[in-house]
């Protein structure tokens, strides 16, 4: 079997590779890459691969768009994510990504082995712990104002105003007389109920829809 394994630490590759190597019953040819960029190269250079272990977070563009370019440049290859994120939503937007499978990097070796299997044998796999959404958030641009307010709650959009105007958690706290960790949660669940990566593109949405 050939694999493409795919991380930015050398440390998680070179574990990935222990398991792997120790749990296949099977020969295995192993190539590492480190970012986006490499990851291309190799499987627009080689078309054997059979299984490709791609973190979503490395240099060199977005994982899920990442995603979408392996796939078109080897149709073949089974796609598996191995990432730090849990969220319900990052996975959904994965597998409508294109992705075949998703392990958390929490996932013991043994779960990590059975799914790599159950994708080779043409399943989907998710870690188990996780409920994966029947629909992923809508995108950014998919949002209209009427949405906006029924996707957060009053003091949401009031947080979610400050992040349009650049302002830190603890000056959110300050402005709103709330503590800093009440903001921190607010601001995770404006990201995540606009499906945004970062405080900057909800900041954007804040300006379109006039927030």
């Amino acid at each position: 079997m050939k694999v493409l394994l795919a991380d930015d630490h050398a440390l998680f590759r070179e574990g990935v590779r222990m398991v792997l190597e120790s749990l296949s019953n099977e020969p295995l040819d192993i190539v590492e890459a480190c970012d986006f960029n490499q990851v291309l190269t190799l499987v627009r250079g080689n078309a054997d691969f059979d299984v490709a272990l791609l973190d979503l977070s490395m240099p060199g563009m977005d994982g899920f768009s990442a995603i979408g370019a392996v796939r078109r440049s080897a149709p073949d290859i089974y796609l598996v994510v191995v990432s730090a994120s849990e969220e319900p939503q990052t996975v959904r937007k994965a597998l409508d990504s294109g992705a075949h499978g998703y392990i958390c990097k929490s996932a013991g070796s043994a779960s990590m082995m059975a799914g790599i299997r159950s994708v080779l044998e043409g399943d989907t796999f998710v870690s188990p712990h996780i409920v994966v959404p029947d629909t992923a958030a809508p995108s950014i641009g998919d949002i209209n104002g009427e949405q906006l307010q029924s996707l957060l709650t009053p003091r949401q959009r009031d947080v979610l105003g400050m992040l349009r105007q650049g302002k830190s958690n603890k000056e959110i706290a300050r402005d709103l007389s709330l503590a800093e960790i009440t903001v921190k949660l607010h601001v995770t669940a404006i990201l995540r109920a606009l499906g945004c990566e970062n405080r900057t593109q909800a900041a954007i949405l804040a300006a379109k829809m006039g927030v």
